[in-house]
């Protein structure tokens, strides 16, 4: 299943990356490979596998991050935004990019996030 906004990379006649911006009743989906429009939705890295409104959470979340220039300070405020957002399990796909996200800068700034939740349970 395609949502609106996933990336499709360069595939048959066609050389370019797109982005899927109508789906069609009949099975087919409009792709539109203005990099613009590859921004809109891919801002931070790939989110095919969002719906169009979990990928607009995800980039407004990381544009209010993102603002900051200190590696350190964007993974501690995304561990804490993945903390408030992992209580509702309607937040599962979006929490899970976001943890990639901290992965990658993670190993960009060679640094851990200050203070997370943990469950006691699997603390030993």
């Amino acid at each position: 299943m395609a949502y609106i906004g996933d990336l499709i990379p360069k595939s048959g006649i066609y050389t370019e990356p797109g982005v899927v911006t109508e789906k069609r009743k009949d099975g087919t989906v409009t792709v539109d490979t203005e990099p613009m429009t590859i921004n809109k939705y891919h801002r931070y890295t790939n989110t095919t596998g969002l719906s169009e409104m979990e990928k607009e959470k995800f980039n407004d979340i990381l544009d209010q991050i993102y603002q900051k220039e200190d590696d350190v300070e964007k993974i501690n405020d995304i561990q804490q935004k993945v903390d408030q957002l992992k209580t509702d399990p309607n937040n599962r796909k979006i929490v899970q990019y976001l943890r990639n996200q901290q992965a990658f800068l993670i190993r960009q700034a060679k640094q851990l996030p200050r203070t997370y939740s943990w469950d006691e349970n699997q603390i030993k």
